[in-house]
């Protein structure tokens, strides 16, 4: 018995000491990868304030010139601008094809519906460059009441949307799967149709999903440079394709002002994730209570 207990005692801090170095291995590889992607951030928005000509670091001389530059510029305003109603244009095509196929595939059994789940998802796998010259090929000689669709930011949000909308499917179909069933039986028992159920019940309880979805399907689209590099032309070019040709020729640090203007919006989109996912974590646990 007491060699037992020894054992068993050997045991325990041999399995402490395994936990204990595990917990620091991957503290420290946590630490890694968040310096890893913080470097090339941080060495961007310093080298915004830049007072140079060229794109250097480190900055000898600082200076908020670049940024009344950049936006004096009707080149890159005009590009930010095309960026932006083109990832408003993607989002809400995305969010409403994305959630309306989610909904239809959870809600109604089908021959083959996951093949048909699998070939929404296909565009998220496919490389930017082979969806970009397959669009442009495809509607290169297309017209629409005398207007040539190719060039156009309705082309662009057409082509972001195939990959907004699988992202967008992808949560939304997670989000309707994990609804609780006898929430909606109880609204068909008491009456309320289809639709009325849905915009009730349903959007509210998926809210932040459908909210988390919209806001990636932004960020992927106004980030976005292949297949935009592929359909715009210069009246429709986006930020990261001017910003590409940009560093082809001259790079200033009014590259790095334009970057750091992406990642202001890829930052302000997931605050506004979080704060969505944490308000909802704060609503459920007061139901809990109740």
């Amino acid at each position: 018995m007491v060699e037992a207990g020894v054992a068993a005692e050997r045991i325990t801090k041999h399995t402490g000491a395994e936990q204990k170095l595990l917990w620091t291995a991957g503290v420290l590889l946590a630490v890694c990868v968040a310096i890893y992607v913080l470097i090339p951030i941080v060495i961007a928005v310093v080298t915004s304030f830049s007072d140079g000509n060229l794109l250097r670091f480190p900055v000898t001389a600082w200076s908020v010139r670049w940024y009344r530059d950049f936006f004096s510029s009707p080149q890159y305003v005009d590009a930010l601008f095309n960026s932006v109603v083109i990832a408003v244009g993607a989002t809400a095509l995305s969010t409403l094809a994305g959630t309306a196929a989610a909904w239809a595939i959870t809600q109604h059994s089908m021959a083959g519906r996951k093949i048909l789940s699998l070939l929404i998802l296909l565009p998220l796998f496919m490389p930017g460059v082979v969806l970009g010259l397959g669009v442009a090929v495809t509607f290169g000689n297309v017209q629409i009441f005398g207007h040539d669709i190719f060039g156009s930011r309705f082309l662009v949000i057409l082509s972001h949307a195939l990959w907004g909308m699988p992202l967008v499917f992808m949560l939304m179909e997670t989000a309707f799967i994990s609804l609780d069933r006898s929430t909606l039986e109880a609204s068909s028992d008491l009456g309320a149709g289809p639709h009325l159920t849905f915009f009730e019940i349903v959007l509210p309880e998926v809210s932040v999903a459908l909210l988390s979805s919209a806001l990636f399907a932004f960020v992927i689209s106004i980030n976005e440079f292949y297949m935009a590099l592929f359909l715009t032309t210069r009246d429709t070019q986006t930020l990261p394709v001017l910003m590409w040709l940009a560093l082809r020729s001259a790079g200033t640090p009014r590259l790095a002002v334009a970057a750091v203007i992406l990642l202001t919006v890829v930052l302000l989109s997931l605050m506004v994730i979080l704060f969505g996912y944490s308000r909802s974590l704060r609503t459920k646990k007061k139901l809990t209570v109740q």
